[in-house]
């Protein structure tokens, strides 16, 4: 039914029951699994230069910082069993929303899963939410997996 499971990875500690379920449905499936982390917090080389940040090491800084994200991502996933899974890891850089539905329709995903802690319909109105958006605008089926904390 799934050949490719897309999960949208925050990196954060709730994000664990989530990838579990993603895990659990590429093995049960035989499906091959991406886990993707979005960053929306990495400058460009002109915009540091704007802030008046050291761009020196600039290159060097970004690609620490992705594999630390990709160390820890790694970690996690096998955590969850993921060594037993073909598994590709990939760090974007954009707004988490629409690169979720982005990178789905790029890798021609069967099941999209995100993690939700759940929010106020005024909050959710006002700011919405990743998983809002993915549910309506992936064009992709898409499992939400509440994490049992509630927004604060």
């Amino acid at each position: 039914m799934y050949k490719k499971i897309l999960f949208a990875d925050d990196l954060s500690k709730r994000a664990i029951k989530p990838l579990a379920a993603a895990v659990d449905l590429a093995k049960l499936y035989n499906a091959e699994l991406l886990i993707l982390n979005v960053r929306e917090d990495f400058l460009n080389k002109e915009e540091m230069l704007m802030l008046r940040v050291d761009v020196s090491n600039f290159h060097d800084d970004i690609k620490k910082q992705a594999l630390e994200i990709r160390n820890k991502i790694e970690m996690d996933s096998d955590t969850c069993g993921g060594s037993e899974v073909q598994t590709e890891i990939l760090l974007r850089e954009g707004k988490p929303p629409d690169t979720i539905c982005e990178v789905a329709r790029e890798k021609d995903v069967d099941l999209i899963i995100v993690g939700t802690r759940g929010s106020s319909i005024l909050k959710e109105t006002l700011l919405g939410s990743t998983a809002h958006y993915v549910v309506n605008h992936a064009k992709r089926s898409v499992l939400s997996v509440w994490t049992g904390e509630e927004k604060e």
